[in-house]
């Protein structure tokens, strides 16, 4: 209980295992956006001869998995390390700065995000931006600054006390971020453990509930598209049935012409005989 627990979140490809590689070398680091970290594993770190230990966990919008599952694991995880009165110090969630929006997979994950912590666990985040060298400074403020102030982005978990930090000077800004974890130090529950701690299952749960809205929406947005595309589908099959109709009956007047043809040049051919 008394342990120093960093829980590193983030969509696949944000540098979560990267991270955790500035301070041990035990993480795997990917060398592109696919998946690189499989399940949930556990590094023990030093930083300022304090022992700290950083849960590295699958990233959402994976290339193998499902978001359902990758909660799964992690809701496994925090129920297990709840039971065993494991509280986390802090979250740690990483985001790439040049990601130009937070598509429909980021947003999503957001508010998952938001709803896994609950609104007294926010205070123990850290939002980290990664990846600065990959755009010119002016830029990547830019983005920062939108990210901060959008109430659909980052600012509602800020308005609920989030830190927002950058991770980008390599080993010194990881050390600077969970130092600040440690300063700040809140042992927190999160909502979704206490919701699972009361009986709840995972889709009853507020995070499961944002997963299992966005699955029922993609069904409803799946539905659509089939009735569309059997809608053509139907008027594609009657306009061949047509074609295959007119077809058939040019065939029979093709073959009637022939025949009387075939009928008239013996006609003609007889009366050349009788003559």
């Amino acid at each position: 209980p008394d342990d120093a627990v960093i829980a590193v979140m983030g969509l696949t490809g944000v540098g979560k295992s990267t991270f955790i590689s500035h301070f041990c070398d035990t993480a795997v680091v990917g060398n592109d956006l696919e998946s690189c970290t499989t399940s949930i594993s556990i590094h023990t770190a030093t930083v300022d001869s304090q022992t700290v230990y950083l849960i590295d966990t699958p990233g959402f919008d994976d290339t193998t998995r499902t978001d359902t599952d990758i909660l799964k694991e992690i809701a496994v995880w925090l129920e297990r390390s709840y039971d065993a009165d494991i509280k986390l110090a802090g979250i740690v969630y990483l985001h790439r700065i040049q990601d130009n929006r937070v598509g429909g997979s980021g947003t999503t994950n957001l508010h998952m995000f938001r709803e896994l912590c609950g609104a007294a666990g926010l205070s123990s985040v850290v939002l980290a931006t990664t990846m600065w060298d990959a755009l010119p400074l002016d830029k990547a403020e830019a983005r920062e600054r939108e990210l901060t102030t959008a109430p659909e982005l980052w600012g509602g978990l800020v308005a609920h006390g989030c830190a927002v930090l950058r991770q980008d000077g390599g080993a010194a800004s990881a050390a600077r971020i969970v130092r600040h974890v440690l300063e700040q130090r809140r042992p927190v529950t999160l909502q979704l453990q206490e919701e699972m701690a009361d009986g709840l299952a995972l889709h009853e749960t507020a995070a499961g509930g944002v997963l299992k809205a966005e699955l029922e929406a993609q069904q409803r947005a799946y539905e659509e598209k089939m009735a569309v595309l059997e809608g053509q589908l139907g008027r594609l099959a009657a306009e061949l049935a047509a074609l295959q109709v007119a077809q058939a009956a040019r065939e029979d007047r093709e073959r009637e012409d022939r025949e009387r043809e075939v009928r008239d040049s013996e006609k003609r051919e007889l009366g050349r005989e009788e003559v």
